[in-house]
């Protein structure tokens, strides 16, 4: 289908901190798809890019559209609190560039160290591992009561993935959830001062936990990915602790981020299908089907920004060297130029994989052979147990209040078990 953009037409006025944006931003992007695909945001200092065509496009352009990025993804903390939040920070190590926000050679460097671990010939040992995790976690859910799906499944299972590749503790693992709440605070969101002093002495927090667990595997490694970080590299060297608390952070995040909100987006988007539970039962190999669907329509990453290396035009929009755009995954992923009925769920869709829910390129998500190996093992496990999953207040549902990282932070459900025959 052919991209269509409506000459003339005024686009809306878009405020991406805003509640109505935040809870439900797909209006806005599909009449920014059709007026002004490359958006200037009023007052924010960036662009958005929203159509599927733009965003592979600069996707594909990592030398113009680079990845280190340093403003317009967070919110800058409340003067109040600005000397405070210096005071701890001095207690760390400075802020250093992993492969969020890296481009080649170092984020080359950085990604070959990682991505060995998440490729999915390295990551079979995991498969049974996530596959009794999920059993253990489904027996677990109570049935017939009101339980948080959150609390109970969508985070604790990819918390147990993420903390066994790297090696942690098990003791650790709502430390972990906790780190990574506190990692994503500020992004694409205005936070309180409170927040932002509990988010920057949980970092503080995380490096002075993960600094000897690093020295240890100096000292003694072990079959993990903590003692593959810390081993030298015969044409860089080693790094150091002070790059690798920040690399380690970004892993915690990448590694369980998108399994939490992608899981329960699809609980909530299944509360009003209870035959898919069915068909998934009949058919586990739908369940991919149904994870691909489910990360077009919830693109837990709702996008990732650029920052413009050269003077050049995307859209017949010029944007000058230095500006920065968001491009808006969320948006690609309902583009109606690329997908039928694009806001409906339709595992059976042709084409269901051709999202950009990991983003493309040398900057896609390292982790989403696992976010997905995570999602499918979950609906294959419900599937044979429950007969649905019910959500007490759909109406009631609260997404987070940011526009770069989306999802539902608490999820009421009762499980309805299957009866056997």
């Amino acid at each position: 289908m052919r991209e269509v953009v409506q000459e003339g037409a005024a686009p809306p006025r878009v405020d991406p901190y805003a509640d109505d944006f935040q809870q439900c931003p797909f209006p806005a992007y599909a009449q920014l798809r059709a007026t002004a695909p490359v958006y200037e945001v009023p007052d924010q200092g960036f662009w958005m890019v929203t159509t599927m065509a733009l965003v592979r496009q600069a996707l594909r352009d990592p030398a113009t559209f680079a990845n280190s990025v340093h403003s317009g993804r967070r919110s800058e903390p409340p003067a109040e609190v600005v000397d405070e939040i210096a005071a701890l920070r001095a207690r760390g190590f400075p802020y250093q560039a992993a492969l969020g926000l890296n481009d080649p050679p170092r984020h080359t460097r950085y990604r070959n160290l990682v991505t060995r671990a998440f490729m999915p010939r390295s990551l079979q040992w995991m498969d049974p591992l996530v596959a009794s995790a999920a059993t253990e976690l489904v027996a677990e859910l109570p049935t017939g009561n009101t339980v948080d799906i959150v609390e109970s499944l969508a985070w604790p299972l990819p918390v147990y993935a993420i903390s066994r590749i790297l090696g942690l503790p098990d003791s650790w693992r709502r430390d972990i959830a906790r780190w990574s709440d506190a990692a994503t605070a500020s992004l694409g969101s205005q936070v309180s001062a409170d927040r932002w002093l509990e988010a920057e002495r949980d970092m503080l927090d995380f490096q002075q936990r993960i600094v000897p667990e690093l020295d240890r595997r100096r000292a003694k490694p072990t079959d993990d990915l903590l003692s593959n970080l810390v081993r030298p590299d015969p044409e860089h060297g080693a790094l150091t602790n002070a790059e690798l608390v920040w690399l380690v952070r970004e892993l915690i995040v990448a590694g369980n981020e998108t399994t939490t909100k992608l899981v329960t987006d699809l609980v909530l988007r299944l509360h009003d299908r209870p035959e898919e539970w069915s068909l998934l039962r009949t058919d586990p190999a739908r369940a991919g089907s149904v994870v691909e669907e489910g990360l077009r329509l919830a693109s837990p990453a709702q996008g990732m920004f650029r920052r413009v290396t050269a003077p050049t035009s995307l859209g017949g929009v010029e944007l000058p060297e230095g500006a920065v755009v968001f491009l808006a995954y969320s948006s690609a992923n309902r583009d109606e130029t690329v997908f039928a009925d694009p806001d409906a769920f339709d595992p059976g869709r042709p084409g269901v994989r051709q999202h950009v829910a990991f983003g493309q390129g040398i900057h896609a998500c390292v982790g989403n052979v696992l976010a997905r190996m995570e999602a499918t093992a979950v609906l294959r496990e419900l599937s044979a147990h429950v007969d649905r999953v019910q959500v007490v207040d759909p109406g009631g549902v609260r997404y987070t209040s940011s526009f770069f990282l989306r999802g539902i932070k608490r999820l009421p459900v009762v499980v309805h078990p299957r009866q056997e025959a």
